[in-house]
């Protein structure tokens, strides 16, 4: 008897069914181990292949990729909060939000850029528009900070040719693969500014990292909107009257990026109970002196990371 039941087990173990994917038994219709899903006839249908594929899956990653755009632009430090209170899985996970933004980026038109003159230093307050098309010139001159790619560029020409449109090619080619790749640069040091600057509010480094990489990609969706804007004052508006409206344009749309900031850090990085109201005034007020040095530090570490860019495109050539 003691045979025959070893035998039967056996035997149901055996003809059990077997997840694809990691070999354990399986008891029902996900692994227990894995959680593969197991396919059946039905599952091979084309109408449940519509139904419970394509459209389950549009609507579930559209939206979470929807609702995380939604609360990175009009609440700003939300999503930062959330993730170290432990709601994570209706969001974009940080670092593949930066990653979406920088595919955005790269696939919708940009022209121009926003720059901040500090005596002769001269800053990217946005992440700059696409490197130019037909020169390497205009790129450089874009890029620059305090004549260094001017003299890079100079040097390289004395060896090639670098008005050649198979050169310029590879120049901008290299250029968006290194300027996209060094965008994670400027978040680590931003993100290292943040600790040093707010080590007491929050001790750990990845708090500083998370609200690092959502600034970042606010900034990179951010850096969308001068484009059309501009050339609406283009088709709207000529000579001194443009230049005009540009400035003010450009200032606008630089308190906007400010004010957002200025939000974040205040729901991110306050006191979850303020004692008195001298206490948030005090609180405001250095907030307010931290939005611009952050701003500021931000800015360099744009110019930097696009800049270290275009002299290893160049380096490259």
């Amino acid at each position: 008897m003691s045979s025959l039941g070893t035998d039967t087990r056996h035997t149901a173990t055996a003809s059990q069914a077997v997840c694809g994917d990691c070999g354990t038994p399986l008891s029902g219709p996900f692994c227990s181990q894995c959680g593969e899903q197991i396919i059946d006839r039905h599952s091979l249908t084309l109408s449940h292949f519509l139904k419970h594929n394509v459209l389950h899956e549009l609507s579930h990653v559209d939206g979470k990729i929807f609702r995380t755009f939604r609360y990175l632009v009009f609440r700003p430090g939300f999503l930062s909060a959330e993730y170290f209170a432990g709601r994570r899985r209706r969001y974009v996970n940080p670092v593949r939000l930066l990653l979406t933004c920088l595919l955005v980026l790269a696939l919708l038109p940009r022209t121009g850029s926003m720059t901040m003159s500090l005596g002769k230093l001269k800053l990217n307050l946005l992440p700059p528009g696409p490197p130019s098309a037909e020169t390497i010139d205009e790129t450089i001159a874009k890029l620059d900070v305090v004549g260094i790619l001017n003299s890079l560029m100079e040097k390289k020409s004395r060896s090639k040719d670098l008005r050649t449109p198979d050169v310029v090619e590879k120049f901008n080619h290299e250029l968006k693969t290194y300027a996209t790749a060094l965008s994670f640069c400027n978040v680590l040091l931003l993100s290292g500014f943040l600790a040093i600057l707010y080590r007491r509010r929050r001790s750990l480094y990845v708090e500083h990292l998370v609200f690092s990489l959502h600034l970042a990609s606010f900034v990179l969706l951010f850096s969308i909107l001068p484009t059309p804007l501009f050339l609406l004052l283009v088709w709207l508006l000529k000579g001194s009257a443009l230049k005009i409206a540009a400035g003010i344009l450009a200032f606008l749309l630089m308190s906007v990026e400010m004010i957002y900031l200025y939000k974040a850090l205040l729901r991110f990085y306050r006191p979850e109970i303020a004692v008195s109201i001298r206490g948030w005034t005090r609180t405001a007020w250095m907030t307010r002196l931290a939005v611009m040095t952050i701003f500021v530090a931000n800015s360099v570490f744009i110019t930097l990371t696009y800049g270290a860019g275009a002299a290893i495109a160049l380096w490259r050539l």
